[in-house]
């Protein structure tokens, strides 16, 4: 039985390619996942760990909130006080944080992807830190850069560098250029400014005489742990002490935790690819299974007993799963080995790592590659099984079954998620609403799927009739509808990648509507002075600002600007916006986006109650949303962490409502010039008189921030395009995920037109013979193409669009918006995948001989 199996697979051989490209692409797309994500971190625990190989032992300021959204900085009270702790051979206190961002010389800031730009604080050829050209700063308008920024912006020495910090723009000579001792220009793509240490301390940490950390290195014969219990205990509490290991592990650690998700992210979309891929092997194994009713019912027979049937079509299972899955594996590690590179150019980070191959992690995507096909083959081997030994001495493949088994079981799920999806929008789930909505699109898909042979069976002919209008169209038509199981399972790949791609279509389309509308209605002024993304960002509305809570500072401008930009004709009012994060201390303790500025300019920008008072030093005002989350009422008081205050206590002195562009504590300026990372505003507002030229306006306050690379002036219309096309990045990048699913879809088409090509050899034969002309087999098998086609593209289009629509209204979003060229677009595509995989099908169709047909057994 198994050399008749081996031998019957060699014969099949060509039929089973398709089905093993759907386990290679998915296995191709989790082991590259787990390789690129470990090579990454393994990279980048290299780097940390490196960095802090001469340090026993730092010292840094606890965060001050329970979230650890940021650390003050190091009083230089504290080195001196560890000067003297036991065990101590040498104390340094180190100044350096990102926001450093340098100035090409096309006037650009210089950007990298993902790495941080470094402001740093020279403390000579220490450490890692060997210089290539020159020498250190020694004069306050004097730097050294790392040799990765100098090769970026060309830079030498002798020549000069504009560097943005906390504080405006500029200029300093550029007097030596360093280097790393592992030989490299740069740590992990990031750019270093080398400062003298108390413009370091104004620059970056925005006061004097403090630090970002303390490194104490061990003497002889002191172990770091030891050194460490000594700080600790000379320190108390208030601080956090920890080994150079202990350091380079968190570090570490807090990367592979980003890592993880990304991880998580890519898996979960390889996961559907291979998940789509079990409708394209079932599909295979079930045309070949049929296909094979007389041989298989012969061996019956013989003596074949049920199990060596089934053992027959497993083993064949088996062997595509294995060697599409080494195959998968394989590539995978090549497409690795191209993202490494890839990523390594688009941001200069040059791992210290070779590809890193996580061998039990690619065993189990060996493994589960193998299973994928295992478990899609088992239906049709127990069908298989099944077949009776009189079978043998028909003409036909298989019968055709009931639908109602799987219509029932496609009625189950599909209920219970409509009825999810229903209780979210209607707001009968209360607090679990996105989970009934996110389980009930999940149910509501599978039932889909289940129910897609009798919607096939109400819905294709209506297809077909728009399709075709010719007798070879009206054969195509019928052929595609005579085998509704068959059909069903083919198009399910598109009925369930288009229904997502649909559904994110809607949900972005929507989203950028809403966030149009929202500024439109929040905002009066008619122009707004800010940096890249800070509007977006100022009302919280992705997590907060880029500041030190993400290692990110925020773009900024002069506060003169503002006073400027209230003297030029035709202006009627100008005002600033200072933006930040802070921590609350209440009933949700946690990070919230903090802002201030003058109320009483602010209010009639931003649609705000034009009674909110002026603020005192420690006055705030807080929006109703917080006053709500956090348990705060007006006349009372609440506890505030800012990134260079600390705690303090605020007295709450009146609430107004949240919009796009403000929400959280309100600050006075005062404070936020004194307590914020940034003692500058992020964002300016100018509102004009009436029958002011805007033209001219916008061009005289671009012209206050012309030395500034960062800051731009838009107008309102700019600002909701700016703030709505943020969000191209994110729905380009699900599409790009989704997309492997989509190339599944269409190899699913190509796979079952081609055996079904095979299938009918002698039917096609007879069509010849009675004078059907190549020419119309090549459109009836085009018309059967693009019948399943764009059935599955509609019924995946129609479920992904109310899909969509039923989170927008879960989400309370403006309006339902429907992008409906896209969804044209995406249809498009489904005519498209019809066309190619009938190109190999048609073609053999009309090739077919007609003696050799009409014999064809």
């Amino acid at each position: 039985m198994l050399k008749a199996t081996l031998k019957g697979l060699l014969a099949r051989k060509t039929r089973l390619v398709l089905a093993g490209l759907a386990v290679v692409l998915g296995v191709t797309a989790v082991s590259a996942a787990m390789v690129t994500t470990a090579t990454i971190g393994d990279g980048f625990e290299t780097i940390f760990a490196t960095t802090t190989s001469e340090v026993d032992v730092s010292v840094s300021a606890e965060p001050n909130g329970g979230a650890a959204t940021f650390a003050p900085p190091v009083p230089a009270s504290v080195v001196d006080e560890l000067r003297g702790v036991r065990g101590a051979e040498s104390v340094a206190g180190v100044v350096s944080a990102d926001g450093a961002r340098p100035v090409g010389p096309d006037g650009k800031v210089i950007s990298v992807q993902g790495p941080p730009r470094l402001g740093v604080a020279w403390a000579g050829e220490t450490g890692m830190a060997r210089l290539r050209e020159g020498r250190g700063p020694t004069a306050p308008d004097e730097v050294a850069i790392n040799a990765g920024l100098a090769e970026l912006g060309g830079f030498r020495v002798g020549g000069t560098i504009d560097v943005l910090t906390l504080e405006p723009r500029q200029t300093f000579r550029v007097v030596g250029v360093y280097g790393y001792s592992n030989g490299l220009g740069t740590l992990g793509g990031s750019t270093e400014v080398a400062f003298t240490e108390p413009v370091a301390q104004r620059l970056m940490l925005g006061a004097p005489d403090v630090y970002s950390s303390v490194t104490l290195t061990a003497a002889d014969g002191v172990s770091p742990e030891a050194l460490r219990d000594e700080v600790t205990r000379l320190l108390g509490d208030g601080f956090a002490v920890r080994t150079g290991d202990e350091l380079a592990a968190q570090t570490a650690s807090d990367g592979r935790a980003f890592l993880d998700i990304v991880r998580i992210v890519l898996l979960a979309f390889s996961g559907l690819s291979l998940l789509v891929g079990i409708f394209l092997i079932l599909n295979t194994f079930s045309i070949l299974v049929a296909q094979r009713t007389g041989e298989l019912a012969l061996v019956a027979a013989l003596g074949a007993r049920r199990r060596q049937i089934v053992g027959s079509v497993l083993v064949e299972a088996v062997l595509v799963g294995v060697l599409a899955s080494a195959v998968g594996v394989g590539l995978g590690i090549a497409v690795s080995t191209g993202l490494k590179s890839v990523m390594e150019a688009q941001s200069g980070a040059q791992l210290p790592v070779g590809l890193v191959v996580p061998m039990p992690d690619l065993l189990v995507a060996f493994g589960v590659g193998v299973l994928v096909t295992l478990v899609a083959a088992l239906v049709p081997a127990v069908r298989a099984s099944r077949v009776p030994p009189v079978a043998a001495m028909r003409a036909s493949a298989a019968e055709q079954r009931s639908l109602t088994g799987i219509t029932v079981a496609g009625a189950v799920p599909a209920t219970i998620g409509v009825a999810g999806i229903a209780a979210a929008v209607a707001g009968w789930a209360g607090d679990l609403e996105f989970v009934a909505l996110g389980g009930g699109v999940a149910l509501a898909l599978i039932g889909l799927a289940l129910l897609t042979p009798l919607a096939s069976r109400v819905l294709l002919p209506a297809v077909g009739r728009l399709l075709s209008w010719s007798t070879p169209g009206k054969l195509g038509r019928l052929n595609a509808a005579r085998n509704p199981r068959r059909t069903a399972i083919t198009v399910a790949t598109l009925v369930v990648t288009l229904g997502l791609v649909g559904g994110v279509g809607v949900v972005a389309e929507s989203l950028r509507v809403d966030v149009s509308t929202a500024v439109a209605t929040d905002l009066q002024a008619d122009l707004v002075i800010s940096g890249d993304g800070v509007s977006a960002r100022a009302g919280g509305q992705t997590g907060g600002p880029p500041t030190a809570a993400d290692g990110r500072v925020m773009p900024a401008f002069e506060e003169s600007v503002i006073d400027r930009a209230r003297d030029l004709d035709g202006v009627a009012l100008a005002t600033a916006q200072y933006v930040d994060t802070v921590e609350i201390d209440g009933a949700a303790p946690g990070p919230s986006p903090a802002n201030a500025g003058d109320l009483s300019r602010l209010a009639p920008v931003l649609g705000l109650d034009p009674g909110l008072p002026d603020l005192g030093r420690n006055e705030v005002v807080l929006d109703t949303e917080t006053l709500a989350e956090q348990g705060l009422s007006v006349g009372g008081t609440v506890r505030l962490s800012t990134p260079r205050g600390g705690w303090q206590e605020y007295r709450i002195v009146a609430s107004y409502e949240p919009n796009f562009l403000l929400r959280g504590p309100v600050l006075s300026p005062e404070t936020a010039k004194e307590r914020f990372v940034s003692a500058l505003p992020a964002l300016g507002y100018v509102e004009l008189e009436p029958g002011a030229d805007v033209a001219g306006v916008k061009a005289a306050v671009s012209d206050l921030v012309a030395d500034n690379p960062e800051v731009t002036v838009a107008d309102q219309t700019q600002l909701a395009a700016d703030s709505a096309g943020r969000l191209d990045l994110a729905e380009i990048m699900l599409y790009v995920l989704l997309g492997l699913s989509v190339v599944i879809g269409i190899l699913g088409i190509i796979n079952t037109m081609a055996l079904s090509i095979m299938e009918r050899t002698r039917e096609l034969g007879l069509l010849r013979a009675i004078g059907m002309r190549r020419s119309h087999m090549v459109h009836m098998v085009v018309a059967e193409s693009l019948v399943m086609s764009v059935f599955g593209g509609l019924l995946g289009l129609t479920f992904g669009g109310l899909a969509g629509a039923a989170f927008v209204s879960v989400a309370g979003l403006a309006e339902l918006a429907v992008p409906w060229l896209s969804l044209a677009v995406f249809l498009g595509l489904a005519v498209a995948a019809g066309l190619l995989a009938a190109l190999a099908p048609s073609a053999r169709a009309a090739r077919v001989n007609v003696l050799a047909a009409i014999a064809y057994e």
